[in-house]
C-alpha cells in the first residue's frame, strides 16, 4: 500500500517590522550632530531669530505595531535650548505578534533647556507596546516633558478590549534619581472596570516640569486646571519638580487642557505642528 503523502507545511508569512533610530545633539551654538536611520526622520524647521529652536520627529512608517523597534537620543550641550515635538499623533496598531518597543533617551548639560512635547500616542485595540523615557540632566538644566495616552479611536467607535502596555519614566538630576514612574496595563483585566481603575477615562496625560522655578508655578497651575471643562486633573510640586496628571473621557478635551498648561509653563506658544 502506498503511503499517504505528507501534508504540506503551512509556513507563516514573514511579517515586515519597522526599525528606526535617531540621534540629535544641540549646543549653545545650534545643531552639532544629526543622525537618522530607518523610519525615524528628524527635521529642524526655521524659527524667527532669537526664538527657541525646534526639532520635529517623524515616523515615516506611518505607525507602530508589534515587533517594531524605535529609539531616539537627544543630547543638549551646555546652555543648549531646544523644543522637540512629533509631527503628528503616534498610532500603535493591533499587534499580529510581539511587542513594539520605543526607547527615548534625553541628556541635558549645564544650563540646558529641553521642551519634550510629543503629540498623543493612540493605542488601538489589541496593541502591544513597551515604551521607556530616560532623562539625565544637570543640576541647573530645565526640562518640560509631556506624554499623552489615548485608548481607542473615538471617531471609529473603537473601545480597547485587549491591550499590553508598559510605559516607564526615569529622570535623574545631577546623577540622582528624582522621578520614577511605571504604568502597566494588561486587558482584559477586571481591575480596569473597578472604581480604582481608569474610571471610564479614555485619555491620560502626564506633565513634568523640572526647573528651579517649578515649585513656584504650582498655584497658577492648580488655578488653571480648576477651570478646565471635561478634564480631571491634579498637581503637586516638591524638590524642584512640578507634576501634573490629567484624565478625560474625550481626548480633545484633554488636548485643550494641555494647551492651556503648556504655553504658560514654557512662556511660548506651542510648536506649529501642534496647531496643524
Amino acid at each position: 500500500m502506498n503511503a499517504l503523502p505528507e501534508p504540506e507545511e503551512k509556513l507563516s508569512p514573514a511579517l515586515q517590522r519597522a526599525r528606526g533610530a535617531g540621534r540629535l545633539r544641540f549646543g549653545a551654538g545650534g545643531l552639532e550632530t544629526l543622525y537618522q536611520q530607518g523610519c525615524i526622520k528628524l527635521r529642524l524647521p526655521r524659527v524667527a531669530p532669537g526664538a527657541l529652536a525646534e526639532a520635529v520627529v517623524i515616523n515615516s512608517s506611518g505607525g507602530v505595531t508589534g515587533g517594531d523597534r524605535l529609539s531616539l537620543e537627544v543630547s543638549l550641550g551646555a546652555c543648549g535650548a531646544l523644543s522637540l515635538a512629533s509631527q503628528a499623533a503616534e498610532r500603535i496598531y493591533r499587534s499580529a505578534g510581539g511587542v513594539a518597543r520605543i526607547t527615548n533617551r534625553l541628556t541635558l548639560g549645564a544650563g540646558a533647556r529641553l521642551d519634550w512635547l510629543p503629540q498623543e500616542t493612540i493605542l488601538y485595540d489589541s496593541a502591544a507596546l513597551a515604551r521607556r523615557l530616560e532623562v539625565d540632566m544637570a543640576a541647573d538644566a530645565r526640562l518640560l516633558a509631556v506624554e499623552t495616552l489615548v485608548f481607542g479611536r473615538a471617531a471609529m467607535g473603537e473601545r480597547v478590549g485587549a491591550l499590553h502596555l508598559r510605559d516607564a519614566w526615569r529622570i535623574r538630576r545631577a546623577g540622582r534619581l528624582i522621578w520614577a514612574d511605571s504604568l502597566r496595563l494588561d486587558l482584559p483585566d477586571p481591575v480596569q472596570h473597578r472604581s480604582a481603575g481608569m474610571g471610564g477615562f479614555n485619555a491620560l496625560a502626564t506633565m513634568i516640569l523640572v526647573a528651579p522655578e517649578a515649585e513656584s508655578r504650582l498655584g497658577a497651575v492648580r488655578a488653571r486646571i480648576g477651570r478646565m471643562a471635561g478634564v480631571e486633573a491634579g498637581a503637586s510640586a516638591w524638590n524642584g519638580l512640578l507634576l501634573v496628571r490629567l484624565a478625560a473621557s474625550d481626548a480633545q478635551d484633554l488636548r485643550k487642557g494641555l494647551v492651556e498648561l503648556i504655553a504658560p509653563l514654557r512662556g511660548l506658544a506651542l510648536p506649529r505642528v501642534w496647531m496643524l
